[in-house]
């Protein structure tokens, strides 16, 4: 678990708990899951995962796509955010 990402003051604890679990997720596959599947992964609905992941964009935390022919969702986190978790203080 990264501290420094518990520690961040703009996002909440839901954008916190799928940050981690895209963090989670191995670094050379994609992140390819729907917002459905991370709900019950997180134990939560559906909507608050869209609302959350709307919130990591607009904070330019993650990149998402929605590949509508499968219904899935490609995520991956921006530079920005990578550097500002991996940073020494």
């Amino acid at each position: 678990m990264n501290s420094k990402l518990l520690k961040l003051k703009t996002i909440g604890s839901t954008e916190k708990l799928v940050l981690m679990l895209i963090l989670d997720y191995p670094p050379i596959a994609l992140f390819n899951l729907r917002a459905g599947d991370i709900a019950k992964e997180l134990g939560t609905t559906r909507k608050i995962i869209l609302k959350t992941i709307s919130n990591l964009v607009e904070v330019g935390y993650i990149k998402t796509k929605v590949v509508s022919s499968c219904y899935s969702r490609t995520t991956t986190l921006t530079p920005e955010f990578l550097k500002l978790i991996n940073n020494e203080e």
